[in-house]
């Protein structure tokens, strides 16, 4: 994308972090990112002229004063002083002080001080401090499970007294499921497999081994092209439920 001439552009798509970072300040058209996952989102830091628009399957961070419009299957964390306008599926976490405008079938969890308007079929998780929530239509607020008996009602995961059917998202190759975080960590199907587990739950993502429900694990892997989901039990009484969490330890 060297020697462009931006003045002559009405909209531009940027599949790379660099991409994004060379375009000006003063760039009048619109941007559209198709790039970024989970755990290496695209990074929007300034307010350009128009909003920027994250489409498709892309995961984006929008940080400071920018602008940003979530569409179809993208995902998009709002920090700062951030706005974010969500719409078709794609889903919002919002930090601090942004402003998150929910709408169609979109899902927004709002954390910190942040303001978020609900409309359509849109969800909202609420996780709170001092902030603020307006609801429309058939728009909902979910108030997050406090219990591990509360999150396997709510989620619809199969248990007992004793165990619990949760899923865990990944990789496989050449027949060998592996981590996404430690790839020399291995899942052996119909075999055991322990990690030391943090007991802190004030901590979101720390040792352990991560499980969660279904549609999380799918959301979470869904840019991986080995994606395998497996079904893993474990002892309710060695799970660690961190505050205000979709997954558990």
């Amino acid at each position: 994308m060297k020697n462009i001439d931006y003045s002559k552009l009405t909209e531009i798509t940027v599949k790379s972090q660099n991409e994004l970072d060379m375009i000006p300040d003063d760039f009048a058209g619109r941007i559209y990112i198709e790039f970024g996952a989970p755990f290496n989102r695209a990074i929007v830091n300034k307010r350009y002229m128009s909003s920027v628009v994250a489409r498709g399957n892309s995961s984006v961070v929008a940080r400071e004063n920018s602008s940003v419009v979530a569409r179809g299957n993208s995902s998009v964390e709002a920090w700062g002083n951030s706005s974010v306008v969500a719409r078709g599926n794609s889903s919002v976490v919002a930090w601090e002080n942004s402003s998150v405008v929910a709408r169609e079938n979109s899902s927004v969890v709002a954390r910190g001080n942040s303001s978020v308007v609900a409309r359509g079929n849109s969800s909202v998780v609420d996780r709170q401090l001092n902030g603020r929530i307006e609801i429309t239509g058939n728009a909902r607020i979910v108030y997050m499970p406090k219990t591990i008996h509360e999150f396997m009602d709510f989620y619809d995961i199969k248990h007992d007294k004793k165990t619990g059917k949760f899923f865990k998202a990944v990789h496989k190759e050449n027949g060998i499921y592996y981590s996404d975080h430690d790839t020399d960590f291995e899942y052996p199907i119909g075999e055991a497999v322990k990690e030391k587990c943090d007991p802190d739950v004030n901590c979101e993502c720390s040792y352990e081994i991560h499980i969660a429900h279904m549609a999380w694990c799918l959301d979470f892997g869904r840019g991986w092209d080995d994606l395998a989901i497996l079904e893993v039990e474990t002892d309710i009484d060695n799970i660690v439920l961190p505050v205000n969490c979709r997954f558990a330890d």
